[in-house]
């Protein structure tokens, strides 16, 4: 189930606070020594955001406890297979005006099938959108504020996560004011912290040659994106993890990583400094939707971010090395937009080599001009990017590009 979702690498505009129209959740939740999660959730909905309904998704191997949502309020459940497998979509219509919602389920929080990311480990504990724990929103975009009291985390896990984090002697408190669609964390036992300057880095082994490579290029990556765009107000918190499958994913200030601790493949050194660079890139920009076309604008410009932290760090040999990789793959991959979300090969292969043809079209500086005015205004479609591209290079500029996104 985890092979949609994980790509959801969330480019939020960074630590938002906290406002009046913000939808905030309220998480009450146990695991349980058998692996049973018990959670009590309120979602307040301001009233700019309630509308007459709201939808949302839920891993269906929760059972909900019924009638938490008031009297007033008409609900609809029905199975859902997308954007990943074995959901209920729960549909709740109301009258118009500000909504507290209250969510009470209990269920296993493993579901059926982890696809290597297990939430619940020997070491301990990884929890994020994938896993469908909480009432997310079904559009996978709703953004929200939280506070969070998660209990049944060993005392001896140390627990990596957005926002202020307070062990407690059965769990974690967590109060974050920074808008996410997601909570994740990341609870395990043996934890060390590196921190420096825009970034606090954690991991078992801080000496592994992975871990080593992960810590030189979080520090480096940091302090190339903050020179290129706008300094982030608080670090960036990465954490590494071993397991089964090498995902790695972003959301606002936090990023975890796998780390098996040997180095594999060729051009190991650029490709760990590239997929670091890529996952920090994604603090700067907004998500447009992964369910559309537009998601493009979030994977295919960190991609290209990435690489050009090659070309800076590690000269533009190595750089041409991994476009060069990418070629063969793109030639074939069809158009990045006109048919719904695109695949992977038009996100990270076809998508970064058409950003850089652009560059070559209109210059390296009116490239990063342009990227960071995307930084900043966070375009959500392609028209808002075309339309921000056209300001700063031209129509024509804007029209070729259009075109070589729609081409086979």
């Amino acid at each position: 189930m985890i092979r949609l979702l994980a790509a959801l690498l969330l480019a939020l505009t960074p630590f938002a606070a906290h406002a009046a129209d913000t939808i905030h959740y309220d998480v009450r939740a146990t695991i349980g020594a058998d692996g049973m999660l018990d959670a009590d959730v309120r979602i307040t909905l301001p009233e700019a955001a309630a509308g007459t309904g709201k939808a949302f998704l839920l891993g269906r191997r929760f059972v909900l406890v019924p009638g938490d949502f008031g009297g007033d309020v008409r609900v609809e459940t029905v199975a859902a297979e997308t954007p990943v497998a074995a959901l209920n979509r729960i549909t709740l219509s109301y009258p118009a005006g500000k909504r507290t919602l209250r969510f009470r389920y209990r269920g296993p929080l493993a579901p059926a099938e982890t696809d290597g990311v297990a939430p619940i480990r020997p070491e301990g504990v990884e929890l994020f959108i994938d896993h469908m724990w909480l009432p997310f929103g079904a559009d996978i975009q709703t953004m929200f504020d939280v506070d969070a009291r998660i209990d049944g985390l060993a005392k001896d896990l140390i627990v990596v996560a957005q926002g202020e984090v307070r062990r407690t002697s059965t769990g974690v408190i967590i109060h974050r004011p920074q808008l996410d669609v997601d909570l994740p964390l990341v609870a395990m036992r043996g934890l060390h912290k590196a921190a420096g300057p825009g970034v606090e880095y954690y991991a078992t082994d801080l000496t592994t040659p992975v871990s080593q490579l992960y810590q030189r290029h979080a520090l480096a990556a940091s302090a190339y994106l903050a020179k290129w765009f706008d300094p982030l107000p608080d670090p960036i918190r990465m954490v590494a993890v071993s397991r089964a499958r090498r995902l790695g994913y972003s959301r606002t200030g936090y990023t975890v990583v796998n780390d098996s601790g040997r180095p594999e493949g060729p051009l190991v050194e650029a490709g760990t400094a590239r997929h670091v660079a890529h996952e920090f890139a994604h603090a700067w920009w907004r998500s447009a939707s992964p369910l559309t076309d537009d998601f493009w604008l979030v994977e295919s410009t960190a991609e290209y971010v990435a690489i050009r932290y090659i070309d800076a760090t590690m000269g533009p040999d190595t750089a041409r090395q991994l476009l060069d990789a990418k070629r063969a793959e793109a030639a074939k991959a069809g158009p990045v937009m006109g048919h719904g979300r695109p695949n992977r090969v038009q996100l990270y292969q076809k998508g970064p080599l058409l950003l850089f043809d652009l560059e070559q079209r209109i210059g390296r500086d009116r490239m990063d001009t342009l990227l960071l005015e995307v930084s900043r205004t966070t375009p959500n479609t392609t028209k808002q990017f075309l339309d921000l591209l056209t300001r700063i290079a031209g129509k024509d500029a804007a029209s070729a590009f259009d075109a070589a996104l729609h081409a086979g």
